[in-house]
């Protein structure tokens, strides 16, 4: 299952850009969504750090961070809960500008640059945007549709935000693997009354969910970020006839992921 991955030697690994320094995207200093986010522990409670309780059933809480009354199945072991949209909005703010404007025609190479980025935490449902965001900005590069570029990463928030955090062991679809089918939509036009367009959505979350579900391994937003995206490009090569290169790293977070997979990921080296 996993020979594709595996056998892609892992690309140099890139410096991670400072964070006070400021970017290539028009964001200054940095971003008040990315400076908000630096504050926050990198995994678990946005608040307190403390390892995420999944509740036996959703319940409506009150998010710590903005107040507001939301349906949600998890908290931490210290009762704090903090909604979808105060987890993710800071890091989806940052995928959008970047992917936007970039000139990037490997999406592994522009999805390690964002998953390296302090306001995209361990987990969370950025990932189900960033997922996308990066094979829509490297598919209108190589495509040499940059005019599109931009349209077409908003339009894949637009799609994926409502998609719940969590969803790949609540609902048994991995919001990441949803955002590969959201990218083959977005270029193919489909629709729902478009048969051939259609079945290629369908069919690319499907591959996707086939190999995140084959590791057999507690949820990892990273691995299953990269997996999605190394299947999309496959796909997007079968299918597409659009050649996105990409290769498999090795993981640069198996120290800090307490639940990591070890030997099941196939990033693990």
């Amino acid at each position: 299952m996993f020979k594709l991955f595996k056998s892609s030697p892992a690309p140099e690994a890139a410096k991670p850009e400072p964070t006070s320094a400021p970017c290539d995207t028009g964001c200054g200093d940095g971003s008040a969504a990315s400076s908000a986010s630096d504050d926050a522990p990198f995994t678990g409670c946005l608040v307190c750090g403390e390892d995420l309780v999944y509740l036996p059933a959703s319940t409506e809480m009150a998010c710590v961070l903005c107040g507001a009354a939301k349906v949600g199945s998890a908290r931490c072991k210290s009762g704090h809960f903090a909604c979808d949209a105060c987890h993710a909005a800071p890091a989806m703010d940052v995928i959008e500008k970047v992917c936007a404007s970039t000139d990037e025609r490997d999406p592994m190479a522009l999805a390690l640059r964002m998953l390296r980025n302090p306001a995209v935490k361990l987990h969370g449902p950025e990932h189900h945007f960033l997922v996308p965001a990066v094979l829509l900005a490297a598919y209108s590069n190589v495509k040499r549709e940059p005019q599109k570029r931009a349209e077409r990463v908003a339009e894949a928030r637009r799609r994926v935000e409502p998609i719940q955090g969590g969803s790949c062991g609540l609902l048994g679809t991995c919001g990441a693997a949803i955002g590969t089918g959201a990218f083959v939509s977005i270029v193919t036009e489909a629709t729902p009354l478009k048969g051939k367009e259609r079945g290629l959505a369908n069919r690319m979350t499907a591959r996707a969910l086939t190999v995140i579900g084959a590791t057999d391994a507690a949820r990892c937003c990273k691995r299953d970020s990269m997996l999605s995206i190394l299947a999309a490009v496959k796909f997007a090569r079968e299918h597409l006839r659009v050649d996105l290169s990409a290769r498999g790293p090795e993981c640069e977070w198996r120290s800090v992921n307490k639940q990591c997979g070890g030997t099941a990921c196939p990033f693990h080296r």
